[in-house]
């Protein structure tokens, strides 16, 4: 859904919304089996194993795009795109947006940031800091005063989700575009992952209903970008639509029907897609930004947009094969805390040389042409009487 409808259709297609809503779902699971077991989190070690799973498709991702725009994008948006990556690699990509005040709807995607797209990775990451911490907390709270653990959990995720979504339609109201990146007004889809995962184990709905649900959630989440007011009213009230539309598939579960929309969605090739999502949505946006700035169009046609969408499918693939998996299986950062904590700084490290090198270059570069402007313009020179060196802002033409 993202990525067709960023490159065919040129809109937001409330697949995010989704996404956050479905990444919530999946963690409640994991947290309340943990409990329910006996076991014990700890923090470090699981903020460790989760961050080493994320980390190598996204730097990947990062290090590519930079080589990309190396290679095909002008130099005056080589600064920005570097403050892009490593906004992305730790997470706070959204935050940055908001202090640019950029408009995640803007017709022409060719003027966009490669990396803009991390915005919402940086929100999940965020949440997924916060989240264990109250199910932790929750946990320690349940034990010392003998309360059960799950309806805790309600209550507190029930009152994040009511706060969190009258906060978004308030912010939403008075400006959408800062609000679109706030994690504060993206709380409740999470908060509503988790309570469905919460409540749907106790609730017995009969198949007819399933199914029903079923087909009504996909029409509803398939046609959502193409009937809403994405760009005046999300992430508001309004961005329940989506995230219901989810529920609704999600509580459908498998219905063991020929009718069932489960049969369509529990397919092969739908499923080979899903183990290959998080690095086709990494790599769709900096494709379409970069072929767009590259080709000078506003938006992608039909065949060059079927050529980004194959080409981002690939480089999915090979990224989920050949580096995201391989270090998912890597059996020695998992012995102790200290190994796990090397072979994440280890990957960091991989995007953060690119990223600290190619400004000092550019600058070398700068200080170069500046040291040699008298030399080449000897006229200026001796007309004016005063040589600029570095800041350039110190020159008395500059000001003027």
């Amino acid at each position: 859904m993202v990525v067709t409808y960023h490159i065919w259709f040129g809109r937001v297609s409330g697949g995010v919304d989704i996404f956050l809503l479905v990444s919530a779902f999946l963690m409640t699971a994991q947290f309340t089996r943990r409990y329910a077991g006996g076991r014990q989190t700890e923090l470090i070690k699981h903020y460790l194993h989760h961050f080493r799973r994320l980390l190598p498709a996204a730097v990947t991702v990062i290090v590519g795009t930079l080589a990309a725009t190396f290679l095909f994008m002008p130099a005056t948006r080589w600064v920005d795109t570097i403050k892009q990556g490593w906004a992305s690699l730790f997470y706070v990509e959204n935050f940055l947006l908001q202090s640019q005040a950029v408009n995640y709807y803007a017709a022409d995607h060719s003027l966009a940031s490669p990396l803009q797209h991390f915005w919402s990775l940086s929100i999940q990451g965020q949440v997924f800091i916060v989240w264990p911490i109250i199910f932790v907390g929750a946990g320690w709270v349940a034990r010392r005063f003998r309360l059960a653990y799950v309806p805790l959990l309600r209550y507190i995720f029930g009152l994040v989700f009511l706060v969190s979504l009258v906060y978004s339609v308030l912010y939403t109201a008075s400006d959408q575009s800062a609000a679109y990146f706030s994690t504060a007004a993206r709380l409740w889809e999470f908060a509503l992952g988790t309570l469905l995962a919460l409540f749907l184990p106790s609730v017995k709905i009969p198949r007819s209903a399933r199914i029903v649900l079923g087909w009504l959630g996909i029409l509803a989440m398939l046609s959502c970008g193409l009937i809403l007011d994405v760009e005046g009213v999300f992430p508001g009230w309004l961005a329940l639509w989506p995230t219901l539309a989810a529920a609704c598939i999600l509580a459908a579960g498998q219905t063991q029907s020929r009718f069932g929309i489960d049969r369509i969605l529990s397919s092969k090739p739908l499923v080979r897609m899903g183990n290959n999502s998080y690095a086709l949505y990494l790599w769709h946006w900096p494709m379409l930004v970069i072929y767009l700035a590259w080709s000078g169009k506003t938006h992608a046609g039909w065949l060059s947009g079927t050529v980004i969408i194959v080409g981002a499918f690939v480089l999915a693939v090979l990224t989920t094969r050949f580096i995201e998996k391989p270090l998912r299986g890597w059996k020695w950062p998992e012995a102790n805390r200290r190994r796990s904590a090397i072979s994440l700084v280890a990957v960091g490290a991989v995007a953060i040389l690119p990223l600290a090198g190619w400004p000092l270059q550019i600058e070398q570069t700068n200080r170069a042409l500046v040291a040699n402007m008298d030399a080449r313009n000897p006229g200026a020179a001796a007309v004016g009487g005063t040589s600029c060196t570095p800041p350039i802002q110190g020159c008395p033409w500059f000001q003027a």
